[in-house]
């Protein structure tokens, strides 16, 4: 069953000049050449963005070793998926975005042979959605919270336990047109400052805590946006 469909959630654009360089890979580091572009970036940003979300909840169905069904929606495949899913009673699907703008305008930038104004840009797009995310799991683990229940591992297409190809199973539940947010036949997003993610829930979920970020299961050792160490190999 449906537990509940959230409709359009427009959020504020929330930056900071930290947020901006951890997304160029030099978060705690200091660029005095860059403050000036850095301000610049944030400023436009909080023009250009438009920050939206549309989420649903759906109730989990069956759970078997190698698969997780869903109620009126998806099936999400694989060992370690169900592992990550296990004893999960719900499970939040988001679709969110900044929309077209700010990467129309980094492109303007890129032509034009502003290539380091583009870049402080993209990064300064691709904060804000990250911050978009971090907004909506606290409001997801805040509600959780108070029913007694446990977030679990805040789940990605595109990492190495899921294939980007699963974005298709988001989108089965999500009505992500609503937000202007299209899949390509390359399983990526248009725009692209979008994001997908699905965050089980449940009372007695086995993967759980601040601890399990996705970071634990993803190769991906320079990321900027690494929030711990790979644990899982």
């Amino acid at each position: 069953m449906v537990i509940r469909d959230e409709g359009i959630q427009s959020m504020p654009v929330r930056l900071a000049a930290d947020d901006v360089m951890s997304c160029l890979g030099s978060r705690g580091r200091e660029y005095p050449a860059l403050d000036a572009d850095v301000v610049w970036a944030i400023g436009l940003a909080n023009e250009l963005c438009v920050p939206r979300a549309v989420r649903r909840r759906l109730a989990v169905e069956k759970a078997e070793r190698d698969r997780v069904s869903f109620a009126l929606g998806p099936t999400l495949t694989g060992r370690f998926m169900a592992h990550l899913l296990e004893g999960a009673r719900e499970a939040e699907f988001i679709v969110l975005t900044i929309g077209p703008a700010l990467e129309d305008e980094v492109a303007r930038l890129f032509a034009e042979g502003d290539a380091v104004e583009a870049f402080i840009l993209d990064a300064a797009g691709a904060a804000v959605t990250m911050n978009m995310l971090t907004q909506l799991l606290t409001e997801i683990s805040d509600e959780a919270d108070g029913r007694g229940w446990h977030v679990g591992t805040c789940l990605s297409p595109g990492q190495s336990y899921w294939d980007v190809t699963g974005q298709e199973s988001i989108f089965q539940a999500v009505p992500a047109d609503m937000i202007g947010v299209e899949l390509l036949e390359s399983s990526f997003l248009r725009p692209q400052k979008s994001q997908t993610a699905v965050v089980p829930l449940g009372a007695e979920l086995k993967i759980h805590g601040h601890d399990d970020s996705s970071c634990r299961y993803c190769p991906a050792t320079n990321c900027p946006l690494r929030l711990e160490p790979q644990s899982v190999g």
